[in-house]
């Protein structure tokens, strides 16, 4: 679900308390840029977010937090609350460790190009197979796309 208007709103208030005009905002994009950005008529991508953000001298998590209230129809305040259970859930759950093999230092952690694959329906594959299931039905037994099946069955 886009927070496209959502954005747009926050930006105009913030920029406004601010007192900034869209000229302090050159460093970040062209004016044409924040006026489609303020109009509604443009996604920023994660890294305007976040240079917008600096430039109005906002927390960009405060700031799509803004937007995400807007769009739940409830308080930013509430948006936080709802993110801060789900960072401990993300904890608890390993999370922050499972990062450390997927961004280090200050990069993303090169992997094979492609879907990765998943072990639990190739091990469920494997253990149909040998159980003399044919392709076709361990599709239906499993959910699974025939290229998906025989992906897995090649494999084995």
């Amino acid at each position: 679900m886009s927070l496209t208007k959502q954005f747009a709103a926050a930006i105009r208030v913030i920029r406004r308390q601010r007192g900034l005009e869209y000229e302090d905002l050159a460093d970040v994009s062209v004016r044409a840029h924040i006026g489609a950005l303020e109009q509604g008529n443009a996604n920023p991508s994660l890294d305007k977010l976040v240079n917008l953000a600096a430039a109005l001298d906002f927390d960009p998590v405060a700031l799509l937090a803004i937007c995400v209230a807007l769009r739940d129809g409830n308080t930013p305040d509430q948006a936080l609350e709802r993110a801060h259970a789900q960072l401990g859930d993300f904890k608890h759950l390993g999370g922050i460790k499972q990062l450390a093999s997927e961004y280090a230092g200050n990069e993303l952690v090169k992997r094979r190009s492609g879907k990765p694959a998943n072990n639990e329906n190739a091990e469920a594959v494997k253990r149909l197979k040998s159980e003399g299931l044919s392709q076709a039905e361990i599709c239906k037994a499993l959910g699974l796309s025939k290229s998906t099946v025989h992906r897995y069955w090649q494999k084995d």
